[in-house]
């Protein structure tokens, strides 16, 4: 124990607000005035490419349960004055202008003539907490996408962050996270940094830049963008992200046992009019949070201390280990059946790795290296409930997956299932 508080104390001290280590003993469940809080921190409006006024979106994740949310448009905050034209070829359509005006009233909503176009005043974040947030029922918890040469979001932000010019998406990367790192420690208030769809389009980022950079707390593993490759794409040789996640926290763990990296399901909405799979929809990928308070600061401290689960579907009543087991409890739904996984890498695993290679034999760049199977290996797969892993002391990490037999409503990919992730116990 007197080792795990020096490494406590030693991290606290590399990293202040914005980081914690990762502990041995973990209890994740409704008690002793701790709640779970269903959040999301990754949607998009107006304010940048999302097709949706501001309101319409807070209303849509508060109407459908959520408690928290962060909008994060692209390098903007919903500060200041923006006006959108209303035009049938644009996103703001007449007849969607009209729906606004319906849902939140005349006086609301606000119009101008300028430069002979139709325009709407958008919402900014004040005017949207006042009307929407509600002590301990809804609260709003600002945030951007720093958007570059890789997309990071920063969390209960009190600034908008410029991004990283960098070249390299590593470099971008480290740069992005620094920034959040310095507001929190300038405003000495709790925020994090979260690395975005990784095998998103062009723009993905290799499992190497985020083992590269060793300050990176926190990433998707799930992301409902329609155009993320959550489950893989071998012709553009992406690895599926659980995979990804393996890698990163072998490597890392295996030369630092602090070094952990926290997984978040998001949505990455952008789109609210239409449904089903190819759609960056709302709805499909979230965060279960525990907090003692539904408050912006409370959250985020919960985030950086890894009490909370990513969900893409599947609700869990707790998640906890000790030095002899790990079990997860999950919230089971009538006639539905559920697998749990659980992955780890052994302590002395091989974490070497060699190029990927096409077909000529020719590397493939900005792609995941070759790494051992030991990584990431299936320890244990369950279908009792709560499923329970027994530790065997030569495990690095493991972690947990949950995985069921109901279909996912709009899928990011047809065929989906319900699903759920723990984050890592780290063996010391």
């Amino acid at each position: 124990m007197k080792t795990f508080l020096r490494s406590a104390l030693l991290l606290g001290a590399c990293y202040g607000l914005g980081i914690s280590a990762a502990a041995q003993f973990k209890s994740l469940k409704e008690a002793d005035g701790k709640h779970w809080f269903k959040g999301q921190t990754h949607t998009h409006t107006l304010w940048s490419d999302g097709d949706a006024a501001p309101e319409l979106a807070v209303a849509w994740y508060k109407d459908h349960g959520y408690d928290f949310l962060s909008v994060t448009d692209h390098n903007t905050m919903l500060r200041g004055e923006k006006w959108f034209i209303v035009n049938d070829k644009e996103r703001l359509t007449n007849a969607r202008l009209a729906e606004l005006k319906e849902r939140f009233g005349a006086d609301w909503v606000e119009t101008a003539e300028a430069g002979g176009e139709l325009v709407m005043r958008l919402k900014t974040y004040e005017e949207l907490r006042a009307r929407f947030e509600e002590p301990g029922k809804f609260i709003l918890v600002e945030g951007e996408e720093i958007t570059s040469n890789a997309h990071v979001n920063g969390i209960n932000i009190l600034e908008k962050i410029a991004p990283s010019i960098a070249e390299a998406t590593r470099e971008v990367i480290r740069e992005d996270f620094a920034a959040v790192d310095h507001q929190s420690h300038t405003h000495k208030k709790p925020m994090i940094a979260h690395l975005n769809h990784p095998n998103w389009g062009k723009l993905g980022v290799p499992p190497e830049d985020l083992i590269a950079v060793d300050t990176s707390r926190f990433f998707e593993v799930y992301n409902g963008h329609g155009g993320v490759n959550n489950w893989g794409d071998a012709a553009l040789f992406r690895v599926p992200m659980d995979r990804y996640w393996d890698i990163v926290l072998s490597v890392r763990l295996a030369a630092n046992p602090e070094n952990i990296l926290y997984a978040l399901g998001t949505d990455d909405a952008h789109d609210y009019f239409v449904r089903g799979p190819g759609n960056s929809i709302p709805g499909r990928g979230w965060c279960m949070v525990l907090s003692e308070s539904l408050e912006a600061d409370a959250i985020t401290r919960a985030f950086i201390d890894g009490d909370f689960y990513a969900s893409a579907g599947v609700m869990l009543n707790a998640v906890e280990w000790d030095d002899k087991t790990f079990r997860v409890d999950i919230a089971a739904e009538p006639d539905v059946t559920y697998t749990t996984i659980f992955y780890g890498t052994k302590r002395g695993a091989d974490v070497s790795s060699t190029p990927t290679l096409d077909a000529s034999g020719m590397e493939v760049p900005n792609v995941a290296r070759q790494y051992s199977d030991q990584l990431g290996a299936v320890l244990l797969e369950t279908k009792v409930n709560p499923a329970v892993y027994s530790f065997t002391g030569d495990e690095l990490y493991v972690r947990a997956k949950v995985v069921s037999s109901k279909l996912k409503v709009d899928p990011f990919k047809e065929g989906d299932v319900e699903m759920a992730w723990t984050q890592p116990a780290v063996r010391k």
